[in-house]
């Protein structure tokens, strides 16, 4: 069962890339709160499902979250520091996912205040980098 699981979960990031990233000059006109409030919306569905213990809303809602970041990360690739906030991110949401699997309610507590760590900093350098402009 872990192919079908493994083609399923493929076919379902590739369909998440083509909608989101149908035409690479269109996803490169989106403004920056285009991904923000995709992943917000996202993490928001996360923390309620951990406060539901329902890992299947978690594991969804984190895998949505690690497509988009990927994309976003394709799209928008800038500074070495927005790449490094961008693979925290990422390490967090497959952190979620691998706590999901194990049915870690606290594991996936703590990943996602590490996902929010990462949103909170990742923010700062971008407000940073602006005001330097």
């Amino acid at each position: 069962m872990k192919p079908r699981v493994f083609v399923c979960g493929a076919l379902a990031l590739l369909a998440a890339v083509l909608v989101l990233h149908a035409d690479e000059k269109q996803a490169e006109k989106r403004p920056a709160s285009f991904w923000m409030k995709k992943k917000l919306e996202y993490a928001e569905k996360t923390l309620e499902g951990i406060a539901k213990a329902d890992f299947a809303e978690i594991e969804a809602n984190a895998k949505s979250m690690n497509a988009l970041s990927s994309i976003e990360e394709f799209v928008r690739g800038r500074s070495e520091a927005y790449t490094h906030q961008l693979k925290a991110f990422d390490h967090a949401t497959k952190e979620l996912m691998r706590c999901c699997e194990a049915e870690n309610l606290d594991g996936a507590t703590l990943a996602y205040m590490e996902l929010t760590l990462s949103c909170v900093n990742c923010h700062k350098h971008l407000r940073n980098r602006k005001e330097s402009e």
